[in-house]
């Protein structure tokens, strides 16, 4: 195993951070955010609203406003930077973009090409503004962090990314493994596997939440020697058995499809979720037994992958890029039969056949100031993140203790408990009663308590007396479970340049606390990284041997190129329901498990001896549920900023309903809607520049009220949201910090980008 990754002490506090940390970055430059803003139009609808301004005047100056960002929208459609940055995402808003090219600016508004320019202003928000990392509108950037030296050392090469790969999405790849699946020619040279959550204890078939299933001697043994061998040699081990009763390699091999239909084994090449999964399938098609098979089965991979090398070659040219998606388009569809579009109007998912990853062209390194600063105002946060974790534990292992009471206690099957395990964790009850109280406590560390709405916008706070009520509200000697070891803070450094922030003028304001999550565990990022075995020796060091589950390929907001890839040889993998298997993975069948009290503990019990901590069989879940549970405040409808020292540990934030914005008369105009949201944004006090965020929607998109595209596109999203869910449905508002004014991270040309820093977090203590 390679030398783990590197630590860096957090000054004297006992917490380390690991070396590299990942700047995550947009791929144009934040001056673009600008570039649809309209204050001139705003301060003439300010005044028509007054009373001071004729309603000619305004709309004089709307008319105009909206002429200017037609323009704009109209050079930012043209740019072949961005248009192929949305050629890469969706071909179908690339016709809104062909659209508009055709039309021009000044044609008439109607709602088509209104909504043209909507399409246009969220692509360019979020290219802009948001620190997303897909292709070269968002680079992979590995930073260094030092103890040492000058708050920051950078250098910007000449291009933007300086490294470009494609690959194809995992459901392309599976999509072909599935056909050859269902060939009838491949079944005697394919794999055959028993579903991972089920166990064999003699005769008798374990499935969770299933009393055992006495089965046949012959289908004992089928089931026995499906462990990955393909059928014909499963077949020759069952009839090498005299006990199995077969005769014939066809009796056999009809067995097995029947098991195959009962859905107790899976025949075909298991490819695992992640970006490896193009090596297995091309390894798995080269091991194939029959030549004619094997060179057919190639064939058909080479033109996938063909298809793919030839869209990798387009990349930099909008036009080129189009065609060769319409081309791998054609050969998916040839070669597999199956849908080219995948869960079409979704986002945040692989919809498309394949994808970009890029390097950016910048080399970063953050020193001491950086981490004194951390070491001051983060490490208090970090404290309270062990508590959290400490009591998410105790609340859950109690729910445990009475749920392995009600199954009857001695040595339960796990499956007889787990679900209702896991709806401890997600669900109502202890565990989320922990994670209001945690709110609740922070409420009182921040002194929230008492302030109404609008009633100053900034609390600033000591760091040392933060961190002596952090030690009173919450006691913690060490984390909950083995992974909460490790947090990962996303920080945004404030500079208006690396001269400034090389200089240690900067601030620092925290997006996210990630509990006990490894956010720079995923392919994404891991494989840009120089020395990935660093990364899983380090994993390996802080945090041990692991018991990580395997995840279903329809897992929420999870796809192979987000998969983790930091899993270690001997981590074993908890297999609760059908899922791909990695090569060589060791997995355990949650229902193989079997829970007992052993001195007075909770523990699961495999069939060879090894036994966990019933919590640790849960720790991947219950880190699922931390990961975003570290909100210093709950839901009020106002909450100020708020800052302890330099870091900016809340936003100024407005929690609404998407009823309250005036925006839902069905006939009103651009101009009535647009004064709407001006009235609206009044009496909330509201910045002009903002994130909003809807609850039907999974991210926050940026808006700034003087311009007209950012409000149509707003009430826009605004209204879908009220058609979807009603007038209730929540909106929040916070702050822009930092602003475009604030972004340092440069490229060769001078142009600057908003950026998060994402680091990892050690704590000093270990879980019991």
């Amino acid at each position: 195993m390679a030398e783990p990754e590197a630590l860096v002490p957090l000054g004297e506090t006992g917490w380390h951070v690991w070396r590299s940390a990942v700047l995550r970055a947009p791929g144009f430059a934040a001056s673009g955010l600008d570039l649809l803003a309209a204050p001139d139009c705003a301060k003439h609808a300010d005044a028509f609203l007054a009373g001071d301004l004729d309603r000619a005047g305004f709309e004089a100056a709307f008319t105009a406003a909206t002429a200017r960002s037609s323009g704009q929208l109209a050079a930012i459609a043209a740019d072949p930077l961005f248009r192929e940055a949305v050629t890469w995402q969706s071909l179908h808003s690339v016709e809104a973009l062909d659209g508009l090219a055709r039309t021009g600016p000044d044609t008439a508004r109607n709602s088509r090409h209104r909504q043209r320019e909507i399409v246009i202003t969220r692509y360019w928000q979020r290219y802009c503004a948001k620190n997303d990392t897909i292709g070269f509108f968002g680079p992979v950037c590995w930073a260094a962090l030092s103890d040492g030296g000058p708050a920051a050392t950078v250098h910007a090469g000449p291009a933007l990314t300086r490294a470009r790969e494609v690959d194809l999405e995992w459901r392309a790849l599976a999509a072909y493994a599935e056909r050859l699946a269902e060939d009838t020619r491949y079944h005697p040279w394919l794999p055959v596997s028993r579903r991972p959550d089920l166990a064999l204890d003699g005769d008798d078939l374990l499935q969770p939440g299933l009393s055992p299933q006495r089965l046949a001697p012959a289908t004992a043994a089928l089931l026995g020697a499906c462990d990955g061998r393909t059928a014909r040699e499963v077949a020759a081990a069952v009839l090498a058995d005299p006990r199995a009763g077969f005769r014939k390699e066809a009796d056999a091999l009809l067995a097995l499809a029947q098991l195959a239909e009962q859905g107790l084994v899976r025949r075909g090449i298991d490819l695992p979720l992640t970006i490896a999964a193009e090596d297995v399938l091309l390894h798995s098609l080269a091991a194939l037994g029959e030549p004619e098979l094997r060179d057919e089965a190639l064939s058909g991979l080479s033109r996938l992958l063909a298809a793919r090398d030839g869209l990798a070659r387009a990349a930099g040219d909008a036009d080129a890029v189009r065609a060769a998606t319409l081309h791998l388009r054609d050969e998916f569809a040839a070669i597999t039969g199956g849908e080219a579009v995948h869960r079409p109007g979704a986002t945040y998912v692989g919809r498309g056949l394949a994808y970009e990853e890029t390097v950016r062209d910048l080399d970063v390194t953050l020193g001491g100031p950086v981490l004194d600063l951390l070491a001051e105002t983060l490490v208090p946060l970090l404290t309270a993140a062990r508590w959290l974790t400490a009591a998410m534990a105790a609340a859950f292992e109690s729910a445990l203790r009475e749920l392995h009471a009600e199954a009857g206690g001695g040595a339960v099957p796990l499956g007889d408990i787990w679900d209702a395990a896991l709806g401890v964790i997600f669900g109502a009850g202890p565990v989320a009663d922990v994670i209001d109280d945690f709110s609740a406590r922070w409420s009182r560390v921040l002194r929230l308590d008492g302030r109404a709405g609008g009633d100053g916008g900034r609390i600033g706070l000591d760091p040392a007396e933060v961190t002596d009520a952090v030690a009173r509200e919450f006691p913690a000697a060490a984390p909950g479970w083995r992974a909460a070891r490790l947090h990962s803070p996303d920080l945004h450094l404030s500079a208006g340049s690396v001269a400034e922030l090389a200089a240690g003028e900067f601030t620092a304001v925290l997006g996210e606390l990630h509990v006990a999550w490894l956010t720079c565990d995923n392919g994404i990022f891991t494989r840009f990284h120089p020395e990935p075995g660093a990364l899983r020796a380090a994993v390996h060091r802080d945090l041990g041997d692991r018991v990580v589950p395997l995840y279903p390929q329809d897992f929420p907001e999870f796809t192979a190129r987000m998969a983790f890839t930091l899993n270690g040889p001997d981590d074993v993998r908890l297999a609760y329901t059908p899922a791909p298997v990695p090569p060589g993975a060791q997995v355990l069948p949650t229902a193989a498990v079997t829970v007992s009290v052993v001195d007075g503990e909770l523990v699961g019990q495999a069939p060879d001896g090894r036994a966990w901590p019933l919590v640790e069989l849960f720790g991947s879940f219950l880190s699922a549920r931390s990961v975003n549970a570290c909100k210093l405040v709950d839901a009020r409808p106002y909450t100020p900023r708020v800052a302890v020292g330099r870091l900016v540990v809340q936003r100024e934030t407005w929690r609404t309903t998407v009823g309250d914005c005036g925006v839902d008369a069905p006939r009103s105009g651009e101009a009535e809607r647009y004064l709407a949201i001006r009235r609206w944004r009044e009496r909330l006090g509201l910045p002009e520049r903002v994130f909003v965020k809807v609850g039907t929607e999974i991210k926050p998109c940026y808006v700034d009220f003087t311009g007209p595209a950012y409000v149509a596109a707003f009430v826009a999203l605004v209204r879908a949201a009220a058609r979807d869910g009603g007038p209730d449905v929540p909106l929040t508002v916070s702050e822009l910090l930092p602003a475009p004014e604030q972004a340092w991270v440069p490229d060769g040309a001078g142009r600057r980008y908003l950026s998060e820093l994402r680091m990892t977090v050690r704590d000093p203590a270990t879980a019991r």
